[in-house]
């Protein structure tokens, strides 16, 4: 019987699909259809770079797909990313629990068009100085300009970083520089959950970080500061993160190893209920082998030939998933 039940269920691709259609057009039917499209098409992308989202607590992907909506920002990897943490919540008997919890993050595209868009910023970008550079603040002129002489062609490692700092350039033709020294920005990165990104990406995350302390001062809406201060990242918190950082030998799972893992227990409220599909996808088939060989070239996941839904598809898109993952390895 168990055997029935288990050919039985549903490829997690294709639940996927299922729950992220009848979300948009249960709960975003406000925005038009091409919003909508646009949407869909980087949650889907979303997915493709990150396998963990697939098998991440469906409710809080939702959740942070309906924040990109009121936003108005796409997870893209370029205005706003969606990134899974394992969180500790507790359940309706008041029991505490890991859970993979997925929570938007801004990207520094996102923060420079919320600000600009605010119609009193007509420039705002972010720069790192390193130990080689000249930097100073200019106040002659009665508000604060940076000075900052560098070559970008010799820039040094992150190591020599000493700081950074983000500059505002309002409509009525003054400037405000905010400057953050390096120990700033190391209490910042010692209470971030995104300590493995740090590690790749400091200099990135550094202009991420003044940017939202300058952000306080500027002349933004409510919406705007919450989604550049971000209620879930703890960049600004004191509680203390847990490191999910894989250990050196404990390698990252395929996506396809992670299909084989038992399913997370769904959370009511996002999960579409429906008949159980019992179709699955067959890697022995050429839709497969296509899509597979498209996910390792790095193609869009809307490059696929086949109509949404059908069993062409099904296998394209499974193939396309696990390409993807193994070229990410």
């Amino acid at each position: 019987m168990n055997d029935v039940t288990q050919q039985k269920r549903p490829h997690p691709v294709v639940t996927f699909k299922k729950d992220l259609e009848a979300f948009i057009s249960r709960e975003l039917e406000a925005m038009d259809d091409k919003a909508r499209g646009r949407l869909k098409s980087a949650a889907i992308t979303a997915i493709s770079k990150d396998p963990d989202l697939i098998l991440a607590d469906r409710q809080s992907f939702m959740a942070e797909l309906r924040r990109c909506a009121s936003y108005g920002v796409l997870p893209d990897g370029v205005q706003a990313v969606l990134q899974v943490y394992n969180t500790k919540i507790k359940d309706s008997a008041g029991k505490e629990q890991w859970i993979k919890k997925v929570t938007l993050l801004p990207m520094i595209r996102g923060i420079l068009e919320r600000v600009q868009r605010s119609g009193k910023v007509k420039l705002f970008y972010a720069e790192v100085v390193y130990a080689n550079e000249q930097f100073a603040i200019d106040t002659t002129h009665g508000d604060r300009r940076a000075r900052h002489d560098f070559d970008p062609m010799r820039r040094g490692p992150d190591a020599d970083i000493i700081g950074a700092y983000s500059v505002a350039l309002y409509k009525d033709g003054t400037t405000d520089c905010e400057p953050m020294p390096r120990a700033d920005i190391e209490k910042v990165r010692a209470v971030a959950k995104t300590k493995n990104v740090w590690e790749g990406w400091f200099s990135e995350k550094a202009k991420v970080a003044v940017m939202k302390r300058h952000a306080k001062r500027l002349p933004l809406s409510a919406d705007d500061i919450e989604f550049i201060m971000n209620r879930d990242e703890t960049d600004f918190s004191s509680d203390a993160p847990r490191d999910v950082t894989p250990k050196a030998n404990e390698p990252r799972k395929t996506l396809a190893q992670q299909f084989s893992d038992p399913d997370p227990v769904p959370m009511d409220g996002e999960i579409m209920e429906d008949e159980v599909d019992q179709r699955q996808p067959d890697p022995s088939t050429l839709e497969y082998a296509e899509g597979r060989t498209a996910g390792g070239a790095d193609k869009p996941l809307k490059e696929c030939p086949y109509d949404l839904g059908t069993e062409e598809w099904m296998n394209w898109a499974a193939g396309h998933a696990v390409g993807k993952a193994e070229d990410e390895q």
